[in-house]
């Protein structure tokens, strides 16, 4: 006889899920509201923004064959959204064939947009059917995919705190699940929070290296 779920756990897990959605979906909006004010997407990465796009079709496809709580679901479907949004801003702004055409580009939206929801329906009961005959190495291979490569070009500590914050809110999530704890989930978010520590860490410890050699180089001008 399995052993009952208090509901506070549920509660807990779709509130911190929730959480965790709210502040990972969104989290580039200031970006894109930044692209549209300057006209420019000058200083921010094109493949990792395409890299972020296609890491959501598998960790979206992954999250629903898990049966993770609704708010992790939808989680990689808007964030994913987001960032091919982000992604033809680059093709509007700054790409010499498809630069201020919003036909083309609002097309070429829709069609992208089509084609990663047909990719994860497809593989949603492609890894459905294989797990019926226990064969499960497709499921783990999204799950293993998913993770988001992050490239931080002119770092943004606003970003990175809300990109640390979104990953600890669902890890918190995933561990009032139901059990059996799901670690490959979980590393997802985790390697986010502490490559961005990492990320955070380094900042501070450069700045003040230079601050320093400069502050030392300028006592050894005024020596001499």
């Amino acid at each position: 006889m399995e052993e009952a779920i208090p509901g506070s756990y549920v509660i807990l897990e779709n509130v911190f899920g929730l959480i965790g959605t709210i502040i990972w979906s969104f989290q580039l909006i200031p970006q894109a509201y930044k692209n549209w004010r300057r006209k420019t997407t000058r200083g921010l990465s094109q493949m990792m923004i395409l890299q972020w796009t296609i890491a959501n079709v598998f960790f979206g496809t992954y999250a629903i064959v898990l049966k993770l709580s609704i708010p992790l679901i939808i989680q990689p479907q808007l964030f994913g959204i987001i960032c091919l949004f982000v992604y033809i801003q680059f093709l509007y702004y700054d790409s010499p064939k498809l630069k201020g055409s919003k036909v083309k580009n609002a097309t070429l939206f829709i069609l992208s947009s089509l084609l990663f929801a047909g990719c994860e329906v497809c593989s949603v009961y492609g890894i459905r059917e294989a797990n019926t005959r226990n064969i499960r190495w497709p499921e783990k291979v999204f799950g293993i995919i998913s993770p988001e490569e992050k490239y931080v070009i002119g770092i943004s500590l606003i970003f990175m705190a809300l990109d640390m914050s979104g990953a600890l809110f669902s890890v918190l999530s995933l561990a009032f699940r139901p059990p059996p704890f799901d670690t490959i989930a979980s590393l997802t978010y985790i390697s986010v929070f502490v490559l961005d520590g990492l990320i955070v860490t380094l900042y501070y410890f450069l700045n003040w290296f230079h601050a320093r050699k400069y502050h030392d180089d300028v006592e050894i001008m005024v020596i001499s």
